[in-house]
């Protein structure tokens, strides 16, 4: 923030502390302080902490001066209660009341001294994670004096600690053992702000015993784990495949147009037909949103003029009587219409277009639920893009994209013109809103993260009934960039929709929109996440091609099968004798550079000297069905079902009617490849 004269007034008030405390340290003078100090203390407890907040309040609020937070922040993270913190001394107290203020006021002198990496670009910290890391060291500075309280007696803690100073090493290292609140990076944050040299001179006045939290025993120690935060191939493979068709369907039952014909590529290996199953066709669509809009109170002359009302809806008297309603839709039916399936399968479809927003744009929940639908497509150079807006972490492309703006590759923009045609049920123009119709004088409100995780929560329990997920809402952001690491080394999965994303990106970059370098799939993972999430991201994917190409114990198919598998042994066999574990020779071979491969349809195995004709180059033929010095391994079954997918759908196209035995055979030679790696396939 740029920093006022009123600013500077305030930090030269709070330097003056250090005199105060030394003034009140003679336990006489707390009980009569001299006029001076009492001065100090009467200017210091006016001082404007926020707009609607002074020094002296014991709760501090921050809404009115961050009135563009997301509906995630705002709120009470925003606000603090230092009366919450009962067992903490008073001076204490505005000790910490005076870190706070200097830490908003002078963020750029905490950054450089954060225990976590950040761009070195970095000046500024949101006043919500300010908050948060010293809400979090007020929690365990409460359980450190109600520790001191039980040993030493209140009034002898009240008597004797004026400061944080006065607090040993020892103390910080007890209470760590007995303090319930997770140590996690909040806390961590905390620590480094009491530790640092600017407080130690413009706060406390001197330094404060010296510890490393890391090394305590806590009684509770949070621990990102990287593999928690990215889904699985075959979980990411199925939610995408099953949010697709449900899309797809929806939008072919509306008659509407579909962008990504892809999705029918692979709609025949799938049970689809989900809008059918459920009641729903266009006009049964139609009669389910009169009526919900009927139930919402909206007249019936907005309805008739926005969208009709169809005439099932009228009885006999010419009149709409909502508790008949379903009688009249079902009358002279053969099918009986169940409005409850056709309400459970709308929000269905409307969570599952929701996920592909989320999952191929690597939104934040923030950016997510500021999405107007009304105004979020527009197009720049012929290349329609996603607006948003962008709260935290702005990027350094120079026209926004990835910052208020994404590439909307055709699978998202199908989900958009679904969820379009979804809210003339709900009235809603957010696109993360409630599934429940709007009513007319009611104000829409936007999604906080936990109600954008609970839809997306609904659709993967419906695309994976049978598996716990542990879903959290950056788990997609992660994934996608994951997925892109694994494009990069030569793993595809799903990979026309991620192809189709880098495409259209590299292409708004190279039309004069920013950057001189090239992005590819790496390019924009690393975009994605921060920088240590990409290095372990990145390390994560190469480990995987690693085991699935030079695994000893992995599956190879093919004439030089074996030969492959004992060269492995071999090697291993020499590593793990010197007292090496599998997991870290995999490690070591990633951070070689061995996993940044290129893993196409197999390996060739063949020797110069055994043909004197052209050097095979691999293609179809580099199988082993075909050639006895071809390798395929679990690493190369995403081109064989990608190959198998994309010909199974032409097999029927009226325009490759002419290669059709062609088509057919390479058809056959992708099954038998994928069958012998264990992958089977459903006859076509």
């Amino acid at each position: 923030m740029e920093r006022l004269p009123k600013h500077y007034s305030v930090l030269n008030t709070i330097a003056d502390l250090k005199k105060y405390k030394l003034d009140l340290s003679n336990a006489e003078h707390k009980k009569v302080a001299t006029n001076e100090s009492t001065t100090y203390l009467t200017k210091l407890l006016s001082l404007p902490a926020s707009i609607s907040s002074v020094f002296s309040d014991t709760e501090w609020d921050f809404n009115s001066e961050n009135p563009n937070v997301s509906a995630n922040i705002r709120g009470s993270k925003l606000k603090i209660n230092f009366k919450k913190y009962k067992s903490i001394p008073e001076e204490v107290i505005i000790e910490i009341k005076c870190l706070l203020l200097s830490i908003l006021l002078t963020p750029e002198v905490f950054i450089n001294n954060r225990k976590k990496a950040k761009k070195k670009s970095t000046t500024r910290l949101a006043t919500s994670t300010v908050l948060a890391h010293v809400k979090s060291g007020l929690r365990f500075l409460d359980t450190l004096f109600t520790v001191l309280e039980v040993k030493l007696g209140k009034e002898h803690i009240e008597k004797i600690y004026l400061s944080l100073t006065q607090i040993q090493t020892i103390d910080y290292k007890e209470t760590a053992k007995v303090h319930t609140n997770t140590y996690n990076d909040d806390l961590k944050q905390f620590f480094s702000y009491i530790q640092n040299p600017y407080t130690s001179e413009h706060i406390f006045g001197e330094n404060i015993s010296a510890f490393d939290p890391y090394q305590f025993s806590w009684k509770e120690r949070y621990e990102k784990k990287i593999s928690s935060q990215v889904m699985p191939n075959w979980a990411f493979e199925k939610l995408i495949r099953t949010a697709s068709l449900l899309v797809h369907d929806f939008l072919k039952t509306m008659e509407e147009e579909v962008l990504d014909s892809y999705v029918s590529r692979y709609e025949s290996q799938s049970e689809t037909q989900y809008c059918s199953k459920a009641g729903i066709t266009k006009d049964t669509f139609e009669l389910y949103r009169a009526h919900r809009l009927l139930s919402a109170n909206y007249s019936e002359v907005y309805i008739e003029s926005k969208y009709g009302i169809p005439e099932e809806l009228i009885n006999s008297k010419n009149k709409y009587n909502l508790k008949d309603m379903t009688a009249f839709v079902n009358k002279g039916k053969d099918k009986k219409i169940s409005l409850t399936n056709i309400n459970n399968q709308t929000a269905i479809i409307s969570y599952a277009a929701k996920y592909l927003i989320g999952q191929y744009t690597g939104m934040r929940p923030s950016e997510l639920s500021v999405i107007d639908l009304n105004t979020c497509l527009i197009e720049e150079n012929g290349i329609k893009l996603l607006r948003s807006h962008v709260f935290k972490g702005k990027g350094t492309f120079s026209k926004g994209l990835f910052d208020d703006k994404w590439v909307a590759i055709p699978i998202i923009e199908d989900a958009i013109r679904a969820l379009k045609i979804l809210s003339s049920i709900t009235q809603r123009s957010l696109m993360f809103s409630s599934v429940h119709t709007k009513k007319t004088n009611e104000k829409e409100i936007q999604q906080t993260s936990v109600m954008i995780s609970h839809q997306l929560r609904i659709f993967i329990k419906f695309a994976l009934p049978d598996n716990n997920l542990e879903f959290s809402n950056y788990m997609m952001r992660h994934t996608l960039a994951y997925q892109l690491y694994r494009l990069e080394a030569g793993l595809p999965l799903i990979s026309f929709q991620l192809k189709h994303l880098v495409n259209t990106v590299d292409k708004f970059l190279s039309r004069g929109s920013t950057s001189d370098v090239t992005m590819g799939y790496g390019g924009i993972a690393d975009i994605l996440v921060e920088s240590q999430t990409a290095q372990s991201l990145r390390k994560q994917s190469e480990i995987e091609v690693i085991k699935a190409t030079a695994d000893p114990d992995g599956n190879y198919l093919g004439g030089k099968a074996n030969e492959h598998k004992e060269r492995l042994k071999l090697a291993f066999k020499g590593y793990m004798a010197s007292g090496y574990s599998k997991e870290e020779i995999f490690e070591a071979m990633a951070e070689q550079g061995l996993g940044v491969i290129n893993v196409g349809l197999g390996y060739c195995y063949g020797s110069e000297s055994t043909n004197d004709s052209l050097p095979c180059i691999g293609s179809l033929k580099c199988n082993p069905i075909r050639c006895s010095n071809a390798i395929v391994s679990e690493a190369n079954a995403p081109y064989w079902r990608e190959v198998y997918s994309t010909n199974l759908a032409n097999l029927n196209n009226p325009s490759f009617a002419d290669n059709k035995e062609q088509i057919k055979e390479v058809i056959n030679e992708a099954k038998g490849v994928l069958a012998l790696l264990g992958h089977g396939v459903p006859d076509e």
